[in-house]
């Protein structure tokens, strides 16, 4: 089987043509070793900032919140801390709605489909710009604050839509 390490993922709007985002994605990192890092720098920030001056922190990078909604986010059921240490020990429930259960590779490709056969790519963003989750509430807007302002690694799943482009690379990110 060929091995496709990295994937530079383009996705363009069908009517302006303009690219809307482009990541190069690492398929060879596990996704424990993105956990272990996210948990690392979570712990390192909240062992080095209280809640409030964390919370000042944040409303500072721009998103008005109270500690109450940063403890929340970090700390509560669903939080950041709370659901890294459960996807650490294969526990962890807190996945989106669309969530297809496990990938297959599709052989000699680089990519990944479900049982439902929609195509995936997945792997750590090492370069370039992946959308975070769009923000319609406070909560989601202080933990994309949160993941951009402390470079937390992202490991994505992306699946193929319309507008997408795929192009394979190998480990020193060369087209195939």
């Amino acid at each position: 089987m060929t091995n496709h390490p990295r994937v530079l993922l383009e996705n363009q709007d069908p009517n302006t043509r303009c690219i809307l985002y482009r990541a190069l994605i690492d398929m060879t990192i596990p996704y424990r070793e993105v956990l272990v890092e996210r948990l690392t720098r979570l712990n390192n920030f909240v062992a080095n900032n209280s809640l409030e001056s964390a919370t000042a922190l944040i409303n500072e990078a721009g998103v008005k919140c109270n500690a109450q909604e940063v403890d929340k986010v970090l700390f509560g059921a669903k939080g950041m801390i709370p659901s890294t240490k459960a996807s650490l020990v294969g526990r962890n429930t807190n996945r989106p709605k669309n969530y297809s259960g496990l990938l297959k590779r599709v052989e000699g490709s680089p990519y990944f489909q479900d049982l439902y056969g929609k195509r995936f790519v997945r792997g750590v963003v090492i370069e370039g710009r992946y959308p975070y989750k769009v923000a319609n509430n406070t909560l989601t807007a202080i933990r994309n604050c949160i993941e951009q302002n402390l470079n937390l690694p992202r490991y994505i799943r992306h699946e193929l839509g319309e507008g997408d482009s795929t192009y394979d690379r190998d480990i020193n990110n060369n087209p195939r």
